[in-house]
Order: structure tokens, then C-alpha cells, then sequence
């Protein structure tokens, strides 16, 4: 997949201010970018591909394997932009997730926000829509801190009570994660997900500020529409089954989620030269292969999670993707890391 979607450049920022307190220079972080901070100054927005140069660039200036939980120190909720300030106004805790769900693919359109609950906790599952490679773990590990910014603003404290789930293996400096979570983590978990007390749902934010608060929204109700006028339908459909994995997703469904009748989303789709089941297989495929990289999740597990309740119709699947069984796949990766 092309990564040429379009980011905020405060990250970017960020990145070479938090590092210029090690003398480590802004060219250094920004060589092979294209970029330089006159043009970071000049523009709003950089694309996919340099944000994920630019968090490689950092981890090997600094020589610091654990540069995502760094960077994730230093951002405030209002590093999310209009995004960040409409979640940390919200009245509620569950409205300032929503917020994320609604309008996070303003400012990261690769990571989707999903809540739900279970009889016993309030649950924010992210998900992944592309792979950002060797990037992938220091960003999820700077936005998993982000999130965890936003909800210790609104409960005022600490979220000891949480239980954060990460699905792949610990890193090498996986210690380290005390020192910035307030909550244990469990790692090769099936989902990426922050589990908290089912009680914390509908906490208050004494906080909030109401006309601040409509201001934002309004901000992101804005660059959604015009976002929206640039996207294509085969993106959202992309993301709509991005974040229902697993589930019976049936064209009816989309339709009806997407407010369009099923013979229009068809004709759309076929006027970009691709199909429900086209994008589906896309879908699937990326997210499967994330996982048998990324976690020791067994082949059963991961066709279990992606709704295949017999994995032989799994395994069928994967090597029509690939060409190769899943097995192997995951043998091939791991014998070119090693």
C-alpha cells in the first residue's frame, strides 16, 4: 500500500524539538524527507511516508529503541489540534472518546478509534489501517500515551484502574513501559485496547468548557466535509471494514452505516475499478499478516479473530493473498528479522 496520506506536521515538530534537547539537529531528523523546518513552517500538512522517515530518523539519532514512548510523553491532548480540545472539553469521558472515533482520521487517518462495552468494562479498541513498518510500534506506543493523556485530564488522576492489552510481542525495553503507563500492560493480546472500569464510562469533566467545546466541533465538522469532498468511496469503505474486523459485514450493512443505498455504493465502487469483496480481501489481508508478524498469536487464534470459525477457511484464504500458508509466512518474516 502507497502511503501518501496527508498528517499535521506538529508531530514532525515535536519530534525535533523533544531530540534538539539531545543537540541531536533538525537535519539530522529530517535527512531523506524532503523537508526542512522552513518548510514545516510554511506548511500545514506532510504526508505518511515522511512522518514514518521521520520517527526512524529519531530512534537511530538517538540511539533509543523506545523513541515512540518518548515522543508520547511530550504530546497534549492539544497536539490533536481542534480534535484534541473538542475530546478534553466533552462533558463526559465517553463523549471525549467519541470524539476520537468521529474525527481521529482528521489528524492520524491511519489508526481508527472503536469504543464498546463489555458487562464488566468500558473498552477503546484502536486499529491499525496501514502498515507504518518499523514505525508502527514507537507511533502506536506515542498515540496509546496521547490517549492516556486525554483520559487522566478528564478524571483529574492517574488511570491506575486500566488494564492496557497491546497485540504483539514486548519489546526489548517492554520494562520501560512502567515509567510512562499508569496501568499495566499486557502484551500479545488479540487487540490493541484500553480496558477501563465499566464504572469510569460516564465520569464528568469538571473541566470541560462548554463554548470551547462547540468551537472545536464546529473546527472538526468543518475538515470533515471538506476531507470528505477529497475522499474516495473505496476509503471508506476501506475504514468502515478496518474497524468492524471480524464481524459479518454484508453490503446491506455498509449501505445502510454509510446512509447510501447498496446499488449506489455498487455503481461507486465499480467506477473505481474495485468491489466490496476486493477491499475486503485488502482488509484482511494487511491486518492478518500485521498480526502473524507482530504477536505469537497461533494461526487458530488469528482466524478466530477475524471471524473464520473453521481455520482451514483461513488458511485457504491467507495463501490465496499471499501465495503461501500462514505458517510460512510468518517463518519467512521471522527468519529476515533475525
Amino acid at each position: 500500500m502507497t502511503l501518501q496520506k496527508r498528517v499535521p506536521n506538529c508531530y514532525i515538530q515535536i519530534a525535533i524539538r523533544a531530540l534538539g534537547h539531545e543537540n541531536i539537529s533538525s537535519e539530522r531528523i529530517l535527512e531523506g524527507t524532503g523537508l526542512t523546518t522552513e518548510s514545516l513552517a510554511a506548511g500545514i500538512h506532510t504526508n505518511t511516508e515522511q512522518l514514518v522517515r521521520v520517527i526512524n530518523n529519531s530512534r537511530a539519532a538517538s540511539n533509543n529503541p523506545a523513541i515512540g514512548l518518548l515522543l508520547g510523553h511530550q504530546l497534549h491532548p492539544s497536539t490533536h489540534g481542534s480534535v484534541g480540545w473538542a475530546a478534553i472539553n466533552n462533558p463526559t469521558l465517553t463523549g471525549a472518546i467519541e470524539i476520537f472515533q468521529r474525527y481521529s482520521h482528521l489528524r492520524t487517518p491511519f489508526m481508527l478509534y472503536r469504543p464498546m462495552v463489555s458487562s464488566k468494562h468500558y473498552i477503546i479498541r484502536l486499529v491499525m489501517t496501514e502498515n507504518l513498518g518499523t514505525a508502527q510500534t514507537p507511533f502506536i506506543e506515542a498515540m496509546l500515551l496521547l490517549l492516556q493523556h486525554v483520559i487522566e485530564f478528564i478524571l483529574g488522576r492517574p488511570v491506575k484502574e486500566g488494564e492496557l492489552y497491546i497485540n504483539s510481542k514486548p519489546p526489548a525495553y517492554a520494562k520501560l513501559y512502567a515509567d510512562f503507563f499508569s496501568c499495566p500492560v499486557h502484551f500479545n493480546a488479540e487487540h490493541l485496547e484500553l480496558r477501563l472500569p465499566l464504572e469510569l464510562q460516564n465520569t464528568t469533566n469538571p473541566s470541560a468548557d462548554e463554548a470551547m467545546y462547540q468551537l472545536a466541533l464546529e473546527q472538526c465538522r468543518e475538515m470533515a466535509i471538506n476531507l470528505q469532498r477529497k475522499n474516495n468511496i473505496s476509503t471508506e469503505v476501506h475504514d468502515y471494514i478496518s474497524s468492524h474486523i471480524g464481524q459479518a459485514v454484508t453490503l446491506d450493512k455498509i449501505s445502510q452505516d454509510m446512509n447510501v443505498s447498496s446499488r449506489t455504493l455498487i455503481r461507486q465502487l465499480k467506477k473505481q475499478e474495485t468491489s466490496l469483496q476486493v477491499i475486503k480481501d485488502d482488509v484482511y489481508a494487511f491486518q492478518s499478516a500485521n498480526y502473524l508478524r507482530r504477536s505469537s498469536l497461533s494461526v487458530n487464534a488469528i482466524s478466530a479473530i477475524f471471524g473464520y470459525q473453521d481455520s482451514a477457511n483461513f488458511r485457504r484464504s491467507f495463501k490465496r493473498w499471499f501465495k503461501k500458508s500462514p505458517q510460512q509466512y510468518r517463518d519467512e518474516y521471522l527468519k529476515q528479522a533475525s
